[in-house]
């Protein structure tokens, strides 16, 4: 039996995090997963999970449709964050800017 998608995006974060102490300097962490691509998803992964007033199915429809929208599977994502925890100086750096695009104003929602 698969984890709930909630505990997946959960253990994403705490991948990172954990990671966050020495690392090498390159731009795709795994296949089709570029640093930016990384930090994009994962900042609007954060205001998904921080949206205040939405309920747990809510919340999964909208993880969905942000890695829809940027072509990303879980398994993609789950691949870069391991690929970052081997890696925490440059985990430190990648989750630095996943924290502060997600602090930014969020952007329209698609239509």
């Amino acid at each position: 039996m698969e984890p709930p998608l909630v505990a997946r995006h959960s253990l994403l974060i705490v991948l990172v995090w954990l990671g966050s102490t020495a690392g090498c300097r390159r731009s795709e962490l795994a296949t089709g997963v570029s640093d930016s691509a990384f930090v994009a998803v994962m900042a609007d992964l954060k205001r998904v999970q921080d949206a205040p007033g939405i309920d747990s199915a809510q919340r999964a429809a909208r993880r969905d449709s942000v890695l829809q929208r940027r072509g990303l599977t879980p398994a993609q994502l789950e691949t870069a964050a391991r690929e970052l925890a081997r890696n925490p100086t440059r985990a430190q750096t990648v989750w630095q800017a996943v924290e502060q695009r997600a602090a930014d104003p969020a952007p329209a929602p698609p239509k």
